[in-house]
C-alpha cells in the first residue's frame, strides 16, 4: 500500500482547525468533515449534508474561502431557499487562503415537516456561489427573500451582551425569539457596520435562540472603543425590523 493511501488526513485537518472545533467534535466527526473538505477541492464553495437527523433536520457543512461578510452570504442563501437555522457553528481553517468551515443544523421554515434534502443544499450552494463570485449581490438575494416574510413574535425581549476575550476579540451574544431570517438580519447588520465575524455559534436555550459572534474590525484589529453601543443599536434595529414581516 502506498504512503499516500496510508496517510491519515485527520491530524492535518484537526491541526488546521481552531481549538473550539476540537472541543465540539470528536475524531469520528473530524474524519467525516475532513472528507467533506477534500471534496471541495478548488471550487468557490461547497455544501453538503453531513448528517440527516430526526424531525427533518439536516446538519449541513458549508465551505468557502473566508472573507468579511461570508456568513451574511450563507444566511441569505439559506433564507431565500426556505431553510431556517436551528443551530450553527462557524470556524476558520488555518489554510492558504483561510477556509471557512461552517456547520448548520437546518430545518424548513414555516413549520414545514418535510426533511431537508440534497437538492435543497445544491440550490443553496448555487446561490452562495453567485454571491461570492459577484454574479449576485446580497441585496438581490434579500429582495428574493422578502417574498418569504411571515409574522413573528415581538422583539421586545431581545437581550444583547458583550464579553471581552483575552486575545483582543469581542464576543457578542444575542438572545431572542427564533424566526426565519434572524441570522441573516444580524450578520447583515454587522457587515454593514464593517466588523468581521471571526467565529459564530447558535444554540436554542429554553425555547429561544442564542447567537454568539466573535468580532474584530474589518482589518482584524480589536473593536475600537465606543463600537459596542453603535453595533448594539444596529443589531437591535435589524431584529426589530423582522417584527414588521407579515
Amino acid at each position: 500500500m502506498s504512503a499516500a493511501l496510508e496517510r491519515d488526513p485527520v491530524p492535518t485537518f484537526l491541526a488546521s482547525m481552531p481549538t473550539l472545533y476540537r472541543e465540539r467534535f470528536d475524531t469520528g466527526a473530524a474524519r467525516e468533515h475532513a472528507a467533506i473538505a477534500e471534496r471541495r477541492r478548488s471550487g468557490a464553495v461547497h455544501a453538503e449534508i453531513w448528517r440527516a437527523l430526526p424531525g427533518g433536520v439536516a446538519a449541513v457543512c458549508v465551505l468557502a474561502d473566508d472573507r468579511p461578510g461570508l456568513l451574511s452570504f450563507v444566511s441569505a442563501s439559506l433564507v431565500v431557499h426556505g431553510l431556517d437555522v436551528e443551530a450553527a457553528q462557524a470556524f476558520t481553517r488555518a489554510t492558504e487562503p483561510p477556509e471557512a468551515f461552517d456547520v448548520f443544523w437546518l430545518r424548513r421554515d414555516g413549520g414545514i415537516k418535510a426533511p431537508v434534502m440534497p437538492g435543497d443544499v445544491v440550490r443553496v450552494s448555487e446561490t452562495l456561489q453567485e454571491l461570492v463570485t459577484g454574479r449576485k449581490t446580497i441585496d438581490d438575494v434579500a429582495r428574493e427573500a422578502e417574498r418569504r416574510r411571515t409574522a413573528v413574535p415581538p422583539a421586545g425581549s431581545t437581550r444583547v451582551a458583550w464579553v471581552e476575550g483575552a486575545a483582543g476579540e469581542t464576543v457578542l451574544t444575542v438572545e431572542t425569539f427564533d424566526r426565519p431570517g434572524l441570522l441573516l438580519a444580524i450578520t447583515s447588520a454587522l457587515f454593514r457596520a464593517r466588523v468581521q465575524i471571526v467565529s459564530s455559534e447558535a444554540t436554542v436555550e429554553r425555547g429561544r435562540i442564542v447567537d454568539r459572534f466573535t468580532l474584530v474590525e474589518f482589518d482584524g484589529a480589536p473593536l475600537r472603543a465606543g463600537r459596542h453601543g453603535v453595533l448594539q443599536v444596529e443589531v437591535l434595529a435589524a431584529i426589530d425590523a423582522l417584527r414588521e414581516r407579515r
